[in-house]
């Protein structure tokens, strides 16, 4: 047994109403027909089912159909109940759901195990197992059992479930698509969580029609006088539970004043208080304030308040009058409406006394102990703060960082000092921040009360407020500001901390594109921080800050580097992402996947969204855009689930450059549309760079370079949203062309030869090649040749283009194009037959057309590039089936791409009918033809 075992169900039980079935059901039967419907197609893959609706209209009843359904047509039927009590115990629901399944944890890949284990407190764990490993988890396990026969996953009071395990249950409903497995979820109308996606059906079951509600009330209280009955009738507004108990507890036919129904139903249920002896008014009111269904610990608790034995019998008045069940050894209400009428009829003294009773009686499950020693405390305690502070490292420990928020929350108001108080409230308020939660993250703050010669306590503050916000916001004052907290930091000896802070600054200045003045204003202030000089961020402070100006020093010190292995997957990121920035994308991309690596084992599914987006990013520049592609895919789902509304448009960015590169413009701009509404909805002008030089490639390939320019001079126009100093040498081959193209050669000029000046003397290779094809297409027909042979790495030290597939492709075409309007036609075809290959391999059909032009005007023909098999896979199942070719089994595809295993199954069955294969083994010829262009 585990350590909480012993609290919770060993199977999930039907929480009853207090109307029979068949009478709560009145008038569903449309209702009844979806949930048929769900279970009877479920060869046709798995769903998600949200019904909603306010207490007693029924959405437990109908949700017993769905188990009863289920059971029929021989469903595995699994279930959970959120109750409010239990709130503050992490996975609580989700192990009394797991249980029958936890023989089959043997068989998951270690990582998912231990990370399940640790989180059901099976297992001691140095590590927080990340949510989405235990999500994860949960889904192999729902999808194993599911291979044997299908599987009805019921979560009744969604409301009330802990944190946690709703988290799991929101990233499983997105994944059911492809297995036999149905997801009920029954929750309160005023619940403000959200759950599924798209595909998810949603029901709002509202109250029974008039014929319905008389039919009911008529049932269950025959012979009402006229003037009551149509008083019930009113006040119920259809509500089935109402319908049933309102009659029951009012049975005064006075005036009363009008409360909210469920007020009124709470005071129905209370009211049946009067009729039961003092020792059952207790019991109930100790079932209440429980957070277990242990008949033994509600007995104990109550002899412990009254000093004398209690028995069994003493709880039959309560269950007559339909307020408990007792099942075996365990005690439920037969509403959630009972046990808060329970609990607000419970005098504070009795409730102090039931908890002081429930933490003597509870041994060996010490968090609950310390939740009821807590809850019977009045005034500081400082030892059971201290208590509180270990059960909140407990709960990190096992990846709950909700219920350790909530922890020192609690350890706060038990605390006798100000300081004490302030420092556990800011330690929650640092874990909301990460948490990405700046609305408890505030309230937190609020209430920490923090001394203003606190300095280093104020800077702490200042942190958590930075890391809480979206990194888009254009805003300088913000750049000040962190700069005068990380000299705070400085001053207090938190060195790590100011050098968070300045980074942070840093990369403020990249996505603002702000001013000279403030950029050497955070440089000088890291330098003074006298950091190693290959801390990864004082160098990623240099390229984020002066990205052209300070590119080749940045560029020597990630080459020292580059042939290390960073364990931890922050460094990694920050080291590709500095790569990126200042262009050397050949080294970043390396060290992305590192990053990426590290992140899909730990299930940081937050920071992999991120981290996919930039490795995308240089998978492109280096030429492997199926790679780009697939991380941009993923990247975008990822962001979506986990909230990260700027990595949603910058994964969008990506996508849509890759599909115009390709010349799928309609596809290219409908994603270029939705990534331009996030970007303006969060102020991010890096953001709409990036979106202007995609749109700007896409319109050179289509030959449409005036509309090029149009979308690139936005870059460089300081009052356009779009300028961005630090991108604007990304798009700087891309302006050059549009602009000589569509006669605007001035301005081509006038940007080239600010970037040499801003990069001189020695720009990075990839902004070197850029500069010279930028010569090439402005210099005059006679002059032009050098700088062709020069970015081509055909003459002089000039750095060449062979690290960039596409970038030297255009140089090729470009240079062919030259040769052949010199009448050197000859000469012109080898190059442009190069071209015409690399394009090819890269997919850039729209440049492949246009060289095919050039060698046709030079003399020679070419057949036009034939689809490969691997062209018609989605990127997903190009990653799939990749990784398949790779040995890899399903199950291990399914934990690295967190997907079930039958979902990677289906998605290899439509892989192998679109490659004309049965087999994995067939996988392996067919994506031998997938390379990066040659260098």
């Amino acid at each position: 047994m585990t350590r909480r075992a012993k609290k919770i169900a060993s199977s999930p039980k039907r929480r009853s109403g207090a109307a029979p079935a068949s009478l709560s059901l009145q008038g569903r039967a449309q209702d009844i027909a979806l949930i048929d419907h769900l279970i009877e197609r479920i060869d046709q893959g798995g769903s998600t089912l949200v019904i909603s609706g306010e207490p007693g209209i029924g959405k437990s009843a109908l949700l017993d159909v769905a188990r009863h359904r289920a059971s029929e047509r021989g469903f595995t039927v699994l279930g959970m109940t959120g109750v409010l009590a239990e709130v503050h115990l992490p996975f609580a629901a989700l192990e009394q759901a797991l249980r029958p399944l936890m023989k089959g944890a043997e068989g998951l890949v270690p990582r998912q195990r231990s990370a399940l284990l640790a989180a059901f407190g099976m297992q001691d764990d140095t590590g927080a197992p990340d949510i989405f490993l235990v999500a994860l988890a949960t889904l192999s396990l729902l999808s194993e059992r599911a291979t044997r026969k299908p599987l009805l996953l019921v979560a009744d009071d969604a409301q009330w479930l802990d944190q946690a395990t709703y988290e799991v249950l929101a990233f499983i409903s997105r994944r059911l698509s492809s297995d036999p497995i149905v997801l009920v979820v029954a929750m309160r109308d005023d619940f403000k969580g959200s759950l599924g996606d798209a595909s998810t059906q949603r029901l709002r079951l509202s109250g029974l029609d008039a014929a319905d509600a008389e039919h009911l009330l008529d049932a269950n209280a025959p012979g009402l006088p006229a003037e009551l009955r149509n008083r019930f009738l009113k006040e119920a507004s259809g509500n089935p539970l109402a319908l049933v108990e309102l009659p029951r507890g009012e049975r005064a036919a006075g005036d009363t004043p009008w409360l909210p129904l469920t007020d009124r139903l709470e005071r129905a249920f209370s009211n049946r208080l009067s009729d039961l002896p003092t020792i059952a008014r207790l019991l109930l009111f100790v079932t209440a304030e429980n957070d277990g269904t242990s008949l033994h610990e509600i007995l104990s608790a109550a002899e412990a308040v009254l000093g004398e034995r209690v028995g069994i019998d003493a709880m039959a008045p309560a269950v007559a009058a339909k307020l408990i069940e007792i099942n075996g050894t365990e005690v439920r209400f037969r509403h959630p409406l009972v046990r808060s009428a329970m609990h607000q009829a419970a005098d504070p003294a009795t409730r102090q006394r039931i908890h002081a009773a429930l933490a003597a009686v509870i041994h060996d499950q010490l968090d609950r102990q310390l939740w009821h020693r807590a809850a019977a405390t009045i005034g500081p305690d400082d030892e059971l703060a201290g208590e509180y502070d270990l059960m909140a490292t407990r709960a990190l420990r096992r990846g709950a960082v909700a219920m350790a928020i909530e922890v020192l929350e609690s350890a706060a108001r038990l605390s006798s000092t100000a300081k004490a108080r302030g420092d556990r409230l800011l330690r929650a308020a640092e874990l909301a921040a990460d948490l990405g939660q700046p609305e408890l993250m505030e309230r937190l703050l609020r209430q920490a009360d923090i001394d203003e010669a606190n300095q280093l306590a104020l800077v702490r503050i200042a942190w958590c407020r930075e890391i809480s916000q979206p990194p888009a916001a254009n805003h300088p004052a913000k750049i000040l500001a962190l700069i005068g907290f990380a000299a705070k930091a400085h001053a207090a000896g938190a060195i790590d901390l100011a050098g968070n802070l300045l980074w942070r600054a840093a990369q403020r200045c990249w996505w603002s594109s702000a001013s000279d003045e403030l950029c050497k204003k955070v440089y000088d202030a890291a330098t003074r921080l006298e950091l190693p000089d290959t801390d990864p961020r004082l160098i990623a402070i240099s390229a984020y800050v002066e990205p052209l100006r300070r590119g080749a020093d940045v560029y020597l010190k990630l080459q020292g580097l580059a042939g290390t292995a960073p364990s931890d997957p922050t460094i990694a990121r920050i080291l590709g992402s500095t790569a990126n920035v200042i262009g050397t994308f050949d080294i970043g991309v390396n060290f992305l996947a590192e990053s990426s690596a590290v992140l899909r084992m730990q299930g940081r599914l937050s920071d992999l969204a991120r981290v996919l987006f930039a490795q995308g990013w240089a998978e492109m520049e280096v030429g492997d855009w199926r790679g780009a592609m697939r991380e941009a895919e993923e990247s975008a789902r990822l962001a979506e689930e986990t909230g990260g509304l700027p990595w949603i448009a910058a994964a969008t960015i990506l996508k849509a450059r890759l599909a115009g590169m390709q010349g799928n413009l309609e596809q290219s701009e409908a994603y270029a549309a939705q990534a331009e509404a996030l970007a303006l909805s969060i102020g991010a002008s890096f953001l709409l760079a990036m979106l202007q030089i995609a749109r700007g490639v896409s319109a050179i390939g289509a030959g449409r370079h005036w509309e090029a320019f149009e979308h690139l001079r936005r870059l460089f126009t300081p009052a356009d949203p779009a300028f961005n100093f630090g991108l604007q040498f990304f798009g700087l081959a891309d302006f050059v062309e549009a602009a000589v193209s569509s006669g605007n050669a001035d301005e081509a000029s006038r940007v080239l030869d600010e970037i040499e000046r801003a990069s001189a003397p020695t720009p990075v290779p990839w902004v070197g090649t850029m500069l010279q094809y930028g010569k090439a297409f402005l210099a005059a027909p006679d002059d032009a040749e050098q700088f062709f042979l020069q970015g081509l790495g055909l003459q002089g030290p000039g750095p060449a283009a062979k690290k960039w597939p596409f970038l030297r492709a255009r140089f090729l075409l470009a240079y062919g194009g030259w040769l052949r309007r010199q009448r050197r036609s000859a000469n012109a075809r080898a190059p442009l037959r190069e071209a015409r290959d690399m394009f090819d391999a890269l997919g850039a059909s729209p440049w492949s057309d246009r060289a095919r032009e050039e060698l046709r005007a030079s003399g020679e023909t070419s057949r036009r590039r034939t689809e490969q098999v691997w062209d018609t896979l989605t990127p997903q199942e190009l990653h799939i089936a990749q990784l398949a070719a790779e040995g890899l089994s399903n199950k291990e595809i399914g934990a690295r791409l967190y997907l079930s295993h039958r979902t990677v199954g289906y998605h290899l069955h439509r892989i192998f009918s679109k490659a004309g294969i049965t087999s994995r083994s067939g996988l392996r010829p067919v994506l031998a033809s997938i390379s990066r262009p040659a260098d």
